[in-house]
């Protein structure tokens, strides 16, 4: 079987140590960079169809009404994977209002991870999951959970221990 690493990240303006900053790679993608680079595995890009704002603010507006509403926006078409293959899946993410961007429950929703091992990575300005791990186990019922990775935004290029120690 084979490992996925499965992850979304925003590209465009991002709050790092309380500024706002341009990032031409996500740091959620950085590190699902590293991930798949010691692992081997598969790298899957979470995309959503209508793409979030460059602008933080406009994509802070748009990711606080999904995640109030409870929207799941939907998955760019083209993407489907075929999740049988493979036994352990990373998912990466942005924290965003304390849990997962709603285009990554849009793919948690996509996909049957029963039997799967799920190994979760996050990466914000805070470095924690908030309630993401919470919602994402009471979401896949079916999968088995390693305890997860999370990184502060500013750190992800200098977390190569870390991210190493993670995969062991």
């Amino acid at each position: 079987m084979k490992t996925l690493i499965a992850y979304f990240s925003h590209i465009g303006e991002n709050l790092q140590n309380n500024e706002i900053i341009v990032l031409e790679k996500g740091n959620t993608e950085v590190v699902a960079e590293k991930l798949a680079e010691l692992t081997g595995g598969d790298l899957y890009r979470i995309e959503e169809e209508e793409p979030y704002p460059f602008s933080y603010d406009d994509c802070l507006r748009r990711s606080r009404r999904e995640d109030e509403n409870n929207e799941h926006p939907a998955l760019k078409p083209g993407m489907r994977l075929n999740m049988d293959e493979y036994d352990t899946v990373y998912i990466g993410f942005p924290i965003w209002y304390r849990t997962y961007p709603r285009i990554v429950a849009s793919f948690l929703d996509d996909y049957d991870f029963t039997g799967k091992t799920v190994r979760p990575f996050c990466t914000n300005d805070e470095g924690t999951f908030g309630i993401s791990l919470l919602e994402m186990q009471s979401v896949l019922k079916g999968a088995s959970f390693t305890d997860g990775l999370a990184i502060r935004g500013a750190d992800v290029y200098n977390a190569d221990e870390r991210i190493a120690a993670f995969v062991k």
